[in-house]
């Protein structure tokens, strides 16, 4: 009989799982120990979580609470400025001597032939930037004397300039806007004039055909600059040969600003360009054009027979002692590792290949005396923010070179 009944009180609670729930609640209540609080005192006083006014009184102090978890900066709070970085306005001679490298953004897109949407990547790459912050920023892959080294903390004070205004209406105005921006921040006067005479940029852009109107503000104080293009394309089109030169309006564009720049005398004789894979529009005309125009190049494919250090080794044989403009259109990434831009290509470099090149020319000790990161597009990106997390630690690359290599214009 006992054992009938234990196979009947099986098999119901197999068949209801509704009643085998209740059961085992029961039979649990049955069996728990009754909580036992000390006399005179609830839950609610036992609670960490009670009203506590000594935590209470510390959030009147100024000082670091003890129970924080991060000594300044929690990643994902806060006004979105690079890094965490303060956000200072370069464009003011009230700012004179309150920095020397400014990241600022380039919100323009008016000059894309394909995918637009990059004027909104200066503000992509501030949210992908939030996990970095200048209280954790030092390296494990750059070390001097057995230091790790943030480029946030070093000699130069680095800021945020925040973006320059330019006309969604007029591409023409917006360029002129954009100049006039870069001319701004590079006649302040540097916080550490020991190790340099004129402030460095790093632009955010914005689709690539900032870089004319960066380049032009730059020319003043720095002269004739070699262009280091790392980009699938060549972007040295005549614009007569992409979009027809048939407008002022056609003749400038994200393709043709390397054409102007040689027109009007701004680069210097030897210019490379660095992950070019695009395809042409004549099988001899363009390149035998951009070559008129001072550049040489490095395909894509080559760093699979010459590797990373043979790019660089190079890169310093073309350039030498020049004083270097750095351009990287995210897309000379393959874009499994920045799908958010407008003109993708297949077949790029890898992110820690990008990396390791500007490391290199940065222990090589190249002249960088401006850049900008341009082409993201975040509406393309996905929810792990991959390209801005990519533009990210590409910008603090870039910060590195330019902390290790102090440029003066002699």
């Amino acid at each position: 009989m006992r054992y009938y009944t234990n196979n009947m009180t099986a098999y119901v609670l197999c068949k209801s799982p509704l009643i085998a729930i209740l059961v085992f609640a029961i039979v649990a209540c049955c069996f728990q120990q009754p909580v036992v609080l000390p006399k005179n005192q609830n839950f609610i006083e036992r609670s960490i979580f009670r009203f506590q006014p000594d935590i209470f009184s510390i959030l009147s102090q100024p000082e670091q609470h003890a129970y924080d978890d991060f000594t300044e900066d929690i990643p994902y709070e806060g006004i979105a400025y690079f890094a965490h970085l303060n956000g200072t306005n370069c464009f003011s001679p009230a700012s004179d001597g309150e920095f020397d490298i400014g990241i600022v953004g380039a919100p323009f897109d008016l000059g894309v032939t394909y995918r637009p949407g990059a004027r909104f990547g200066p503000a992509g790459t501030r949210m992908g930037s939030r996990r970095l912050s200048p209280s954790m920023a030092y390296s494990m892959d750059h070390i001097v004397n057995k230091s790790s080294i943030n480029p946030f903390k070093d000699w130069a004070t680095v800021v945020d300039c925040g973006d320059i205004k330019n006309t969604p209406f007029d591409k023409l105005q917006a360029i002129h806007e954009l100049q006039k921006g870069w001319e701004a921040i590079a006649s302040r006067k540097v916080r550490n004039a020991k190790k340099a005479q004129s402030p460095r940029i790093i632009s955010i852009g914005g689709d690539h055909t900032i870089s004319l109107p960066a380049i032009r503000a730059l020319h003043e104080t720095w002269g004739r600059v070699s262009v280091l293009h790392f980009d699938s394309h060549l972007d040295s089109w005549d614009p007569k040969q992409l979009g027809g030169g048939h407008s002022k309006y056609s003749q400038i564009s994200h393709g043709s600003m390397f054409h102007l720049l040689h027109e009007e005398g701004l680069l210097a004789d030897k210019n490379m360009h660095l992950g070019s894979r695009s395809m042409l529009f004549q099988s001899n005309f363009d390149l035998d054009h951009d070559a008129a125009c001072g550049f040489s190049y490095i395909r894509a494919r080559e760093i699979d027979i010459i590797g990373v250090k043979g790019v660089v080794d190079k890169i310093v044989k073309t350039v030498g002692d020049k004083f270097v403009y750095l351009s990287i259109d995210i897309d000379v990434l393959d874009p499994a590792f920045a799908p958010a831009t407008g003109t993708i290509e297949p077949g790029g470099w890898t992110t820690r290949e990008l990396l390791r090149i500007l490391d290199g020319l940065s222990k090589a000790g190249l002249k960088i005396v401006g850049s900008d990161v341009v082409e993201f597009t975040p509406v393309y990106d996905n929810n792990a923010e991959t390209t801005a997390i990519a533009v990210t630690e590409i910008i603090y690359e870039i910060l590195q070179w330019m902390i290790r290599v102090p440029v003066s214009r002699g």
